[in-house]
């Protein structure tokens, strides 16, 4: 009787001395941030170069810089590099404000934070990008078409209200597949 009680518990005892610790998940560097959305299948996001604005587009241009991001595990501020350089564009930010509809952007060390910005509290959540505030992780992220066709501003909608002539879109870290076709 002793002997089976034992051997029905020694399974577990097994297994729970085996359990390594949990780990907290590191700081990944040098990604890059896709959005995805209606009519937006995985477009890089892209810092202005003329206002520090970040864009969601096809390709970099005169006036939008590739950049990569360095993601942190832990909540602290998401900081940009123009792409393949050491240039830092900046602090990743958002105006998460009562009902405001605002574009996201990049602080350099000389801007100072918008009122109602954020730069921390960014998250990787199963590959999405999501803000954690009060414990709630949020995606408001939407595009708005710019004056260049093919072009979004990346916004910000805080209450997750229908904007005219733009769309919620999920930023991941995911790069979009590509398909080939046989010749």
């Amino acid at each position: 009787m002793y002997f089976s009680r034992f051997v029905s518990v020694l399974p577990l005892v097994a297994g729970l001395a085996s359990a390594a610790p949990h780990s907290k998940r590191a700081d990944t560097e040098d990604i890059t941030i896709y959005a995805y959305g209606t009519n937006i299948s995985g477009l890089a996001l892209y810092s202005g170069n003329n206002d520090g604005l970040a864009y969601i587009a096809s390709a970099a241009s005169d006036s939008l810089t590739a950049i990569t991001w360095d993601v942190s595990s832990t909540g602290a501020a998401w900081n940009a590099t123009a792409a393949n350089t050491t240039s830092s564009i900046g602090s990743f930010f958002i105006v998460n404000s009562d009902s405001s509809y605002a574009a996201a952007g990049f602080l350099n060390s000389s801007s100072t934070v918008p009122t109602g910005g954020v730069t921390t509290g960014f998250r990787v959540y199963g590959g999405q990008v999501v803000l954690v505030s009060d414990g709630a992780l949020l995606s408001q992220f939407w595009a708005t078409p710019s004056d260049v066709e093919g072009v979004y501003s990346l916004m910000w909608n805080s209450d997750g209200t229908s904007q005219d002539n733009s769309v919620p879109v999920a930023l991941k870290t995911m790069a979009p597949s590509t398909t080939t076709t046989a010749e």
